[in-house]
């Protein structure tokens, strides 16, 4: 959503980052709803997020500042910490799919903190932190995933490049195509990886 919101100030891509924006709104909000907690610190840090996401939708209500982009990054930090909270473990799913879903997590992060402050140092060392376990999770993914995932992974690395590329010189189109590319590959390999387990 952060990503989404910091592209719509960019003219080419103000339209599809607002239908993008509203996507992904719906899809929190529905996965939201559908958490169930099996235990009751898992049910408190279910009701933080909600909390939280409250105070990101009102963020997401104004425009794009500087005091905005720090709002911005500590929000997102919190409802990831928060999010993998509420979800637990989720050891129900085989670990390539933790991992994939792990890695969709990720490559918005790095999309996120590309397109914040640009000359901030926090960020670039943040940014490079998400990229060097973005591609560890891709290495294990790629050595220990199966052959099942070769195909999958090859469209992972084609999104990847631009992305990283993208990111480390702050550039909106790039980061905007290639994220929401890899999004969707991720996604695709998450329930690939389910499949393959039932």
């Amino acid at each position: 959503m952060g990503k989404a919101w910091l592209c719509m100030a960019d003219p080419s891509l103000e339209a599809p980052a607002r239908e993008t924006l509203v996507a992904s709104r719906a899809a929190f909000e529905q996965q939201l709803a559908q958490m169930s907690s099996s235990s009751p610190e898992q049910a408190g840090s279910q009701r933080a997020l909600a909390r939280r996401y409250e105070d990101y939708q009102a963020l997401l209500a104004g425009s794009p500042s500087a005091d905005g982009h720090r709002a911005l990054l500590s929000i997102a930090n919190e409802m990831l910490t928060l999010a993998l909270l509420a979800n637990g473990s989720r050891q129900e799913l085989p670990w390539q799919a933790r991992m994939a879903s792990r890695q969709r997590l990720l490559s918005q992060r790095v999309a996120l903190l590309g397109l914040l402050s640009p000359g901030s140092e926090i960020a670039r060392r943040e940014r490079q932190a998400a990229i060097y376990e973005f591609e560890a999770g891709l290495q294990t993914l790629r050595t220990a995933g199966g052959a099942g995932l070769r195909d999958t992974l090859a469209l992972a690395d084609a999104a990847w490049v631009p992305l990283k590329d993208g990111a480390n010189t702050s550039q909106p189109v790039p980061v905007f195509v290639a994220s929401e590319r890899l999004l969707t590959v991720m996604d695709t390999m998450t329930a690939h990886c389910i499949r393959m387990s039932a």
